[in-house]
Parts: C-alpha cells; sequence; structure tokens
C-alpha cells in the first residue's frame, strides 16, 4: 500500500467485480476502506492474498505453538524407539527382522494413537483421525527407509 496505492485499489475493485459487485460499487467500497491503511491491508491479506491477519499476541501464541510441537515430537518420537529397547529385554532371543517388525508394529501403534488423540482437537472421529495419521505416517516411513535402503544399496 505505500509503495503503489494505485494498482493495490485496482486490484482490489477487480478481486470486488469478480465476485459479483458492479465496478462502480466496488471503486466507492475500495475507495473507502483505502482511506484506512491499517484496515485496508488487514481486508488486503485476507480477500487478495487469502492470508489470517495475526492476532496482538501472536508471537506468544507462536511459541507456545513451537512449545507444545517440539515435546509432542519428542514424546511420539521416543515411543518407537522403546520398541528397541524394551522388546529386547523382554525377548533377547529375537532376530534383527523380529526387532524390525516389532518396532514397526509399535510405530503403527504409536501413529494411531497420536490420530486419535488429533481427533480430541478436531471435529473428526477418533477411528478415522487415527487410520489417517497411520496411513499419512506410514507411508512417510516407508518412502524414507526405502530410499535410505537404495542409499545404502548406493554406498555398498
Amino acid at each position: 500500500m505505500t509503495n503503489y496505492p494505485e494498482g493495490e485499489i485496482r486490484e482490489m475493485i477487480d478481486i470486488y467485480e469478480e465476485r459479483g459487485m458492479n465496478r462502480a460499487d466496488a471503486k466507492v467500497v475500495v475507495e473507502t476502506m483505502a482511506k484506512y491503511e491499517q484496515f485496508f491491508v488487514d481486508v488486503m491479506m485476507k480477500e487478495e492474498l487469502e492470508l489470517q491477519v495475526p492476532e496482538d499476541n501472536h508471537t506468544l501464541g507462536s511459541f507456545k505453538e513451537g512449545v507444545i510441537m517440539f515435546f509432542s515430537f519428542a514424546i511420539f518420537g521416543t515411543f518407537p524407539l522403546l520398541g528397541y529397547i524394551i522388546i529386547p529385554i523382554c525377548f533377547p532371543t529375537l532376530g534383527p527382522e523380529s526387532l524390525f517388525i516389532s518396532a514397526c508394529a509399535v510405530t503403527g501403534l504409536v501413529l494411531f494413537f497420536m490420530g486419535c488423540v488429533k481427533s480430541l482437537f478436531s471435529v473428526g472421529k477418533w477411528y478415522i483421525s487415527g487410520l489417517e495419521t497411520l496411513l499419512l505416517g506410514g507411508t512417510c516411513a516407508t518412502v524414507a527407509f526405502t530410499i535410505g535402503q537404495a542409499m545404502d544399496n548406493l554406498i555398498d
């Protein structure tokens, strides 16, 4: 808005016109909004760029979300590793292949459980959310494992 206000105003008029407003009305609306620069920038962010206007305390909120994400990742990321620690202690005769399969099973259970927990914060059904997370996480894990195997074969 500071560098080229005429262009921004023209773009917003075009947007309102595309949405069904006639050009004269769109021009009146946009030019009225443009008198209030911060208001106009907020509307422009939402209408033109489809971005949400951050709240006043967005820094604190972002920090809290980051901390929650870190601890969630650390906690849920540890569970599959426990399969490599607890299962060999309980079943010392298992070979590497059985250990890998059991770790995959533990990872699958953790992914499903994580999806179920996610459903508490969304509107989806718990089992659908659990299956979705299991499928997405399982696909990502499979792709990562396959790439790792391919790289290992290239190095050997």
